[in-house]
């Protein structure tokens, strides 16, 4: 079964720092009531804290695994037991980032753990500043909406260096469809976590023969009733719910869970001709599941996808971008998914029309109105991964043609003219979500470390 990288958690380890002082006194750090300094008030106000940060781990978002508070006490000696450093490292191989409550915990660095720093003053600063003079990540949340900013940030991470993508190639460096395509996927692999698998195009063609017939039927003829215009030849749309499934079934095998496939090469070889399918089905199957499925090989695509994707929760478009006026863009290409207003939301309506003019190769023509937000937001990684264009453009209308690629999409956006210019340093093919994300791009792009240029 191939699964979205979207069903892994990030797993945080809450530690409650208390410093319990052993006997009442003040001085130069320490004043206040004399019943309040008591070492058993101390401690019954920690008892306390403890029920509240139950209250808050109750806030934090889904797609992160909570594993139970540690409380951690210690005395003016500023030493934490060591049976208390046992239980910290019960475990400690899952733990993705600690989450510090309260006080400082001394020498937790020792573990070079992404920490975070709950405090909404001096002390999350000094302590983020200190890890990090040191080379442990850390950051400062102020508040909760501010820790689940971080741990959304954090998970999307995660997501991306548990991908594995199969790109099914025909070995041209660059590839000839995309010149501007990153070619160093290690890279790839030591910045972001993100492997690359790269098989001849032509391997599938063993798996698409195993597949079984009745599956094929079934999804074809699921897309044909839920179409709400159909203009393609119900018997060839099986061959792309065969490509779709023999796609599964090779990532299965590979331990892959995105996938891309070349072009041009894959259509100047007349086996998509012979076996009457495009690959478009497939791909917009596998993005409406939480898989990433990018045309042409095209890595930079790939890479903004799973940003766009796994950062907004939901499913991405893909085209190629003409500038039809100084204010219009339009993208376009047979890609869109079912799952383009979220992965929680219904499936969109759509039409399956056929990508060539004998009537194989399904294509799912899907409007851009049904966008629940008024405006879009698109990008792409550059050649060398390690910066990404973003732009946010308004919803204007679709168009569907009826051979090639389509849908179109076409964007209200400003200084238009500029941004494609700006495209010579990234490169054509863009990816598109609903919705404005590019304050939520920014914020991924300070945890995976990749530049942001705003088009």
């Amino acid at each position: 079964m191939v699964e979205s990288a979207m069903k892994k958690k990030l797993n945080i380890r809450p530690l409650v720092g208390f410093l319990q002082h052993s006997a009442f006194w003040e001085g130069p750090c320490r004043a206040g009531k004399f019943e309040n300094l008591q070492p058993e008030a101390e401690k019954e106000w920690a008892a306390n804290y403890m029920k509240d940060i139950a209250g808050k781990i109750k806030e934090i978002i889904p797609q992160v695994n909570v594993l139970e508070p540690i409380p951690v006490p210690y005395i003016e000696n500023l030493t934490v037991p060591q049976e208390t450093w046992d239980k910290i490292e019960e475990g400690l191989d899952q733990v993705d980032a600690f989450v510090i409550f309260c006080y400082r915990i001394p020498k937790l660095e020792k573990y070079r753990k992404t920490t975070i720093v709950f405090s909404n003053g001096n002390e999350g600063a000094d302590l983020c500043a200190y890890n990090r003079s040191i080379g442990v990540e850390a950051y400062n949340a102020i508040d909760m909406e501010d820790l689940n900013d971080i741990l959304h940030s954090l998970w999307v991470r995660k997501c991306i260096a548990n991908t594995k993508a199969l790109i099914l190639t025909s070995g041209q460096v660059p590839t000839y469809g995309i010149q501007s395509n990153i070619r160093d996927i290690e890279y790839l692999r030591k910045q972001y976590g993100f492997e690359v698998l790269k098989l001849p195009f032509k391997d599938i063609f063993p798996y698409m023969d195993k597949v079984d017939e009745a599956e094929a039927k079934e999804i074809a003829e699921k897309l044909l009733a839920n179409s709400k215009d159909t203009k393609v030849n119900p018997e060839w749309l099986v061959n792309d719910a065969r490509y779709y499934l023999a796609a599964k079934a090779m990532m299965e095998f590979y331990g892959c869970n995105a996938f891309s496939t070349a072009c041009i090469e894959l259509c100047a070889s007349r086996i998509p001709q012979e076996r009457k399918f495009t690959p478009c089905v497939c791909h917009s199957l596998l993005k409406s599941e939480g898989i990433p499925s990018a045309c042409e090989e095209d890595l930079n695509a790939m890479m903004a996808m799973m940003v766009l994707m796994y950062g907004s929760h939901r499913a991405a478009f893909m085209g190629n971008p003409f500038l039809q006026s100084p204010e219009i863009l339009s993208i376009h290409h047979a890609v869109p998914a079912l799952k383009m207003n979220g992965f929680d939301k219904p499936d969109l309506d759509y039409s399956m029309w056929a990508f060539t003019g004998q009537g194989f190769g399904g294509k799912m023509q899907i409007a851009f109105e049904q966008n629940e937000e008024q405006y879009i937001t698109f990008g792409r990684f550059n050649p060398m991964g390690n910066k990404m264009v973003v732009k946010v453009g308004e919803v204007v209308r679709s168009e569907f043609r009826q051979y090639y690629c389509s849908p179109h999409y076409f964007i209200k956006l400003e200084n238009g003219r500029d941004y494609m210019h700006t495209l010579a340093d990234f490169g054509h093919h863009q990816v598109l979500v609903f919705g404005d994300q590019l304050a939520l791009v920014k914020k991924i792009a300070r945890y995976m470390g990749f530049e942001v240029v705003e088009g």
